[in-house]
C-alpha cells in the first residue's frame, strides 16, 4: 500500500510539473514554428522557389508538373508583389500561436515593401513528424 501511495505523489507530481512547464513549451513550439514560417518566406524572397515549394504540407507526394506550376506560382507571386510595391524589402515575424492538441500553427508575417508600407500575412502551418511545413 505504501509503495502505491509513492508511486501515485510521484505521478502526481509529475503532472504538476509538467503543467507549470507547459507555458514555456508552448513559447517555445510558437517560436520554432514562427521561424520556420519566416525561413520559407526567406527562401521565397530570394527565388528558391523549389525550396519554398518543399516547404509546403504534403509537396513530397505531389507530381512532379504540379509541383513545377506551384513553384512559377510561387515567381509569379514574387514577380507581382515586386511589381505592385516596388520590391519586397523584407519579411519578419510579428507573431506566432500555435494549437498543440492539433499540431497546427499561425505564423504572422510582416512584409516591408521599400515603399515604406507593411503588409500583416498569416500562414497555417501544420506539424508532421516533428517538421512544420506551411498548409
Amino acid at each position: 500500500m505504501r509503495e502505491f501511495l509513492n508511486i501515485l505523489l510521484c505521478a502526481i507530481a509529475l503532472v504538476i510539473l509538467s503543467a507549470c512547464d507547459s507555458k514555456d513549451s508552448l513559447e517555445a513550439i510558437e517560436e520554432r514554428a514562427g521561424q520556420t514560417a519566416l525561413e520559407y518566406y526567406h527562401l521565397l524572397t530570394e527565388e528558391k522557389y523549389a525550396d519554398f515549394v518543399a516547404g509546403m504540407d504534403g509537396a513530397d507526394s505531389i507530381p512532379s508538373a504540379y509541383k513545377e506550376q506551384m513553384e512559377a506560382n510561387a515567381a509569379m507571386f514574387l514577380k507581382k508583389q515586386r511589381d505592385d510595391k516596388k520590391a519586397l524589402s523584407h519579411v519578419s515575424l510579428a507573431r506566432c500561436k500555435a494549437d498543440t492538441a492539433r499540431h497546427t500553427a499561425e505564423a504572422y508575417l510582416n512584409f516591408h515593401y521599400s515603399d515604406s508600407t507593411v503588409e500583416l500575412v498569416c500562414v497555417p502551418l501544420v506539424c508532421r513528424n516533428g517538421v512544420w511545413y506551411m498548409k
